[in-house]
């Protein structure tokens, strides 16, 4: 990680927390959330069975003064998630200070940047990483933050998102282990990326164009060592340039969405890096509304590389590409398929139910996600769920059918 963003980030967070001491406004609100689960597996891809899932986080929200505002999360857990693996962590998803008085708010720090309008696969939404393997009900529970300067400037119809970030953190993605291979999992040290959205919210349609200038959040392979007795594979941050847009119209009962991304790829000089297909990404589709309840979505997607990069004549370097084409979804010229959510809350809304499909072509792969959250009182909630992926095991959901599961999980929110 880069050092650089030190020593603006302690003056810009703690000076202005000082001189607003005196202009304090609110008490802080604190809120935050027990649980601990069953699963049936975890998604480290090892086929465990019977895993307990403990995790906390806890909000603050803080207006210091009438212009100036902190926020902060963070968590613990202890669970399957880490190459080590240990099984206790604890990180901070958000932690910025923002001034929402002055021109463009500006917020410092650490701060979670989900991007798209499309359901459930977003080709846009690629600033804040996320952990795969952790597990949890939510998926947005599995995102955390980026460190940097991140703006909100009103722009003519619209708002203009800028983010600087100044620090890099690969996505979190199951890997299976493989005799011989060793691998090292570190953030690397790169040059700044840059984020720009600019988003409207019109009576007729919302729509947005962003682009974005950073390094891909999936990890490329690199080999870092080669002897008789195996190899170390390590991860190279690459270079990527994406350009996207997305819109959505509602009309009485319907909202029709859609998204779109062209992202390019920067290649390593070094050899011994896999290599990375630049690609088109597209969704789009309906979402019915069935009276105030019930809720039916249909997406169809796309996704095309622009160029296929051969097979090296080395067959360790060959085996490489291949498994860096199955963590980043870099197997066939052509991908399409479609989505399916059927969403509904049950017992006078004590209850929500939410099912979620995916199919893919040409290699016939799918999942099939189901989750149920009760409400037992204003305080403790009960989840129950499934995850099953079927396809074949050199397809991108077809290989993380091991992945598949079953949980309940207890959790208590205050």
């Amino acid at each position: 990680m880069s050092g650089s963003f030190l020593p603006w980030w302690r003056a810009g967070v703690v000076a202005p927390l000082i001189l607003s001491a005196s202009a304090y406004a609110s008490a802080p609100e604190v809120t935050g959330e027990v649980a601990s689960g069953v699963w049936s597996s975890n998604r480290m891809l090892d086929d465990q069975h019977a895993v307990s899932s403990n995790r906390a986080k806890l909000k603050l929200d803080w207006q210091a003064s009438e212009s100036l505002q902190l926020n902060s999360e963070v968590w613990a857990l202890s669970s399957p998630e880490r190459l080590d693996e240990k099984r206790e962590d604890a990180g901070v998803n958000e932690l910025y200070v923002k001034s929402s008085e002055t021109v463009c708010a500006p917020a410092l720090g650490k701060k979670l940047v989900m991007w798209g309008r499309a359901d459930g696969i977003n080709p846009t939404d690629q600033i804040s990483p996320s952990n795969y393997r952790r597990l949890t009900p939510e998926t947005t529970d599995q995102r955390t933050g980026n460190w940097g300067l991140h703006l909100d400037c009103e722009v003519g119809a619209g708002k203009l998102q800028m983010h600087v970030l100044d620090r890099f953190q690969f996505n979190d993605v199951p890997l299976e282990k493989t005799p011989g291979v060793v691998f090292r999992e570190q953030d690397p040290d790169v040059r700044p990326t840059v984020a720009m959205k600019y988003d409207v919210l019109g009576s007729d349609a919302d729509w947005s164009v962003s682009v974005i200038d950073g390094h891909d959040l999936f990890p490329t392979f690199a080999v870092r060592s080669a002897t008789p007795e195996g190899i170390t594979l390590g991860q190279h941050a690459t270079r990527m340039r994406m350009i996207g847009s997305d819109f959505t119209i509602v009309r009485g009962e319907m909202a029709y969405r859609g998204e779109i991304a062209w992202v390019d790829f920067e290649q390593s000089s070094d050899p011994t890096v896999a290599r990375r297909q630049p690609y088109t990404s597209a969704i789009g589709g309906a979402e019915w509304y069935i009276g105030d309840r019930e809720t039916v979505s249909l997406q169809g997607f796309w996704r095309h590389l622009r160029s296929v990069s051969s097979l090296s004549n080395d067959p360790l370097l060959a085996q490489v590409q291949a498994a860096q084409a199955l963590i980043s979804n870099e197997l066939d010229r052509d991908q399409y398929g479609i989505t399916l959510r059927y969403a509904k809350p049950l017992f006078d809304s004590k209850a929500d139910l939410d099912l979620f499909a995916v199919w893919t072509e040409p290699r016939n792969d799918w999942m099939l996600r189901g989750r149920l959250k009760y409400a037992l009182t204003d305080s403790w909630r009960v989840s129950t769920g499934f995850d099953i992926f079927r396809g074949p095991q050199d397809s991108f959901l077809g290989h993380l059918r091991t992945n598949s599961l079953t949980f309940v999980e207890a959790s208590y929110i205050w």
